[in-house]
């Protein structure tokens, strides 16, 4: 059985929880979904520029990769608002460290960009279903839950000159991740996609991933990888 938190407020909202707060399409999906979500926003240094401009968002500062701090995270979502009815992993390590021809030469960043790019969010979904979804399926399907993994185009394709090696494969390791936990989690009614964005350095395109992540919220595919985004 999950957690229970017999005094959390029952929101009237779908309650969403979103990573990477601190980043641009985490404080534009703040922004955009305030009105229709209850949120739970986390960052891990950068403070969301939200909180000046009245978005009703919780914020938490939380290092993801410390499985206590994602733990707690996920407990302090419950205790607000006494569910989570969706999930989107937006933060990411996005760093491009170079040559695999020098990787004998260099820190641990392999492995701490896979665990933060491609572990970090299917351990996030774990916690969420082992506390609040694992038993409710009537609930999962009633509230329409679901799971949207911000991938990147470069875990689609090659591209040679950027020293992105590891980047690229931790989110080709997502998209991956995210096909097999759609097929775990389609029993509890529980829907999982990602979304493969290029950069999205501005305002604009931006704007068009959020438009594209809010469809996923409410609509009801589910296995999906979207690569193409109007």
């Amino acid at each position: 059985m999950g957690i229970r938190h017999p005094s959390a407020g029952r929101s009237m909202k779908p309650v969403c929880l979103i990573t990477g707060a601190g980043g641009r399409l985490g404080q534009d999906l703040c922004h955009a979904l305030q009105d229709d979500y209850d949120l739970v926003a986390t960052y891990r240094s950068t403070i969301p520029n939200i909180a000046s401009q009245r978005v009703p968002a919780h914020l938490v500062q939380a290092d993801l990769t410390c499985r206590e701090e994602m733990k707690r995270v996920v407990e302090v979502a419950l205790a607000r608002y006494g569910r989570i009815d969706a999930l989107i992993n937006t933060a990411a390590d996005i760093k491009f460290h170079g040559s695999l021809r020098d990787l004998w030469h260099a820190d641990d960043y392999p492995q701490s960009q896979m665990l933060m790019n491609s572990i970090v969010p299917m351990q996030l979904a774990s916690a969420i279903y082992q506390h609040c979804w694992k038993d409710q399926p009537e609930e999962n399907a009633r509230w329409n839950r679901s799971v949207i993994n911000v991938s990147s185009i470069s875990g689609l394709y090659v591209f040679q000159e950027r020293g992105q090696a590891f980047y690229g494969v931790s989110k080709a390791a997502l998209n991956m991740l995210t096909l097999y936990l759609s097929l775990e989690l389609a029993p509890y009614s529980v829907r999982v996609n990602a979304i493969c964005p290029s950069r999205f350095t501005g305002m604009a395109a931006t704007r068009r991933v959020t438009e594209a992540i809010r469809n996923l919220l409410t609509g009801d595919s589910t296995g999906t990888i979207i690569t193409k985004i109007p």
